[in-house]
């Protein structure tokens, strides 16, 4: 559990673009000739402050030695990091190419061994498809050798299995070798190749203001509103749009300019339909905000807000964003007839861009998607489906649980009116509304939710399982085995299903037997024992009915008898309950010898585990025994 949360927690500080490794300084070492290691962090220039992720290598400019690149989760994002050093004969290259049979045509996975003279231990370097974080070091194989160095060979070992010889190669050039030609071809790199030229990385200063638009529509979480009478929550239907929700506050000049500009092109919004609704962020400060809409002579709609909407807003945005940025003010809402949230505003927006998305609100999905992304493109699937469940996580991870089930509460009655929503995700969103409300012990509420969800995807395994669950504990037995039974067409190899089925039909039969239906009783058993055959219980009491059965039809000694012995072998003899069992099935065999030896063995137990009562009833069976009755 500590080990995911931590998980759950460096996730989310890297969300909200925090560093990932604490603005730790990059290392580099030196290998000292197998003697060790030396830290040259500083000497090298490695030593940047980046929240750096992987390192990868490459003859980028060409001239025998090998340059870096260098990736990092924070700006700069890539850095070039160039080897000034003096040119050299000193190496060798070489590129491989598979046959595209036995080896693939990268050669991913071959190894290549350099033999030096007087050198009896070879260079390896081997093809690899990736050898860092998210990146990939050049496929060219870069041998670094001695001063005055002579290659003797070149050993390829070929993924298939197949080993070529190479000679002939020369330090201070590039080889091309292609599997099944015995020569390595020379190679030059192009010319006329420009060059990089060092430069500082210039940061763009911050903004916190963006405009978003969703993708995918969803409805927005619970707004309060606050007055003299109260906090109330505002209804569905007022959050029908086209409407802008905005947060804003008195000491916020920015607020102040956007809600001037609102106010000044009053007769334009008015005719697009639009409605606005402000809220003051600040429920600090009613005054202060009433007399600066006072002072506007603002026209559209104003309430004080709470503390908990703006947190339900925050979280609202964040989940549907990969950075977890805090919700600015102004921040704004343009939501659509439905009253879903269409677009998202951090900062100010101008009458213009608002009146142009409002034209855009009734775009078909498949063309409103491409006001989603900042630049043209083609799409390769098709639009993204909504997610209201990682807004109700968003909120849970926040301890927010109640907020969240009053989302996707609201979201599915919204949902429901929208055509063409996908069932199936109705019946997700209905699950997890039944999950919630179990947790919470609203027992009743949870079954209608479940019911909704079945409803709406009646081959769910985990809708079927859950309900059929939530109506065993209940004692609903028999409407518990219906869901059950049907969860088990479904997936019948289930372990903890065949458990529930187990424990149901072991609780039904003792209700069945309670009424005196010992003949249902006896097969709810053997339903109980066919799905879990550790139910223990419900093998006693299946022994017991078989033996003692007035009903001769459904008596049977003998199969009472393998039962009990079973139950006893299997608890070593340790069971009194089982042991009880053991000896009636041995007098329902007329075996009253050993039915006597098992109560005997029954008895002991009891009385040293200070059960008065078991231990009469077992002692007055013995006595019968002795009798031979």
């Amino acid at each position: 559990m500590r080990y995911r949360q931590g998980w759950k927690a460096l996730n989310r500080l890297l969300h909200e673009d925090r560093s990932f490794s604490g603005n730790e300084r990059n290392c580099a070492f030196l290998n000292c000739r197998g003697t060790g290691f030396a830290d040259i962090s500083s000497v090298s220039g490695f030593d940047f402050p980046d929240d750096s992720r992987a390192v990868t290598a490459v003859d980028w400019d060409f001239d025998g030695d090998l340059d870096l690149w260098m990736t990092a989760r924070t700006a700069p994002r890539l850095r070039f990091l160039r080897n000034d050093s003096a040119a050299n004969a000193d190496w060798v290259a070489v590129k491989l190419s598979g046959n595209g049979k036995s080896t693939n045509r990268d050669a991913v996975g071959a190894r290549v061994q350099l033999y030096l003279t007087d050198q009896p231990v070879p260079l390896i370097r081997r093809v690899h498809a990736g050898d860092a974080f998210l990146s990939q070091s050049s496929d060219w194989l870069h041998f670094g050798l001695g001063p005055d160095a002579v290659i003797e060979k070149l050993l390829v070992h070929w993924p298939g299995g197949a080993q070529e010889s190479i000679s002939g190669i020369e330090p201070g050039e590039r080889y091309l070798v292609t599997q099944g030609v015995a020569a390595a071809k020379s190679w030059s790199p192009p010319p006329n190749r420009k060059s990089l030229s060092p430069s500082s990385p210039a940061l763009p200063d911050p903004d916190p203001s963006a405009r978003i638009v969703l993708s995918a529509r969803l409805s927005p979480p619970p707004v309060y509103v606050q007055s003299e009478n109260g906090i109330t929550e505002l209804p569905t239907d007022r959050l029908k749009g086209p409407l802008l929700i905005n947060l804003w506050a008195s000491w916020c000049a920015p607020c102040i300019s956007e809600l001037r500009e609102w106010t000044a092109a009053e007769s334009r919004i008015r005719s697009k339909g639009l409605r606005i609704h402000v809220l003051n962020a600040d429920p600090e400060k009613p005054v202060a905000a009433r007399r600066a809409l006072a002072k506007l002579k603002f026209p559209f709609d104003a309430d004080n807000t709470t503390s908990q909407t703006v947190r339900n807003l925050d979280l609202f945005q964040r989940s549907l964003l990969d950075r977890w940025l805090p919700m600015p003010v102004p921040g704004s809402f343009l939501l659509d007839r439905y009253g879903r949230v269409a677009v998202i505003y951090k900062g100010p927006v101008s009458v213009d861009q608002l009146l142009a998305d409002v034209d855009l609100l009734d775009t078909a999905p498949k063309d409103w998607r491409d006001y989603s992304v900042p630049f043209p493109g083609q799409w390769i699937g098709p639009p993204p489906e909504v997610a209201p469940l990682r807004v109700n996580s968003q909120f849970v991870d926040h301890n927010e649980i109640a907020e969240g089930l009053t989302y996707l509460q609201r979201y599915s009655v919204v949902a429901e009116a929208i055509p063409g929503t996908n069932p199936k995700e109705l019946a997700d969103i209905h699950f997890i509304i039944g999950i919630l409300l179990k947790e919470r012990k609203e027992i009743e509420a949870a079954i209608q939710a479940f019911e909704k969800a079945r409803t709406r995807n009646p081959e769910d395994f985990r809708i079927l399982f859950e309900l059929g669950s939530i109506l065993l504990n209940l004692t609903r037995f028999e409407e518990a085995l219906t869901h059950l039974n049907a969860a088990q067409k479904i997936n019948a190899t289930d372990v903890q299903l065949k458990r529930s089925l187990g424990k149901a039909h072991y609780r039904y039969a003792n209700s069945l037997r309670d009424q005196d239906r010992i003949p249902q009783a006896i097969a709810s058993y053997q339903d109980a024992l066919r799905n879990d055959t550790k139910q223990l219980d419900a093998a006693n009491q299946l022994s017991l009915l078989l033996a003692t059965a007035s009903n001769a039809a459904l008596r049977s000694p003998a199969e009472a008898l393998a039962l009990a012995g079973r139950l006893c072998r299997i608890t070593q003899n340790k069971n009194p309950e089982f042991l009880d069992t053991l000896s009636i099935a041995y007098a329902a065999n007329n075996n009253f010898e050993a039915a006597a030896v098992a109560a005997q063995q029954a008895l002991q137990i009891w009385e040293k585990s200070s059960k008065p009562k078991a231990a009469a009833t077992t002692r007055s069976r013995l006595t019968l025994y002795t009798d031979k009755q």
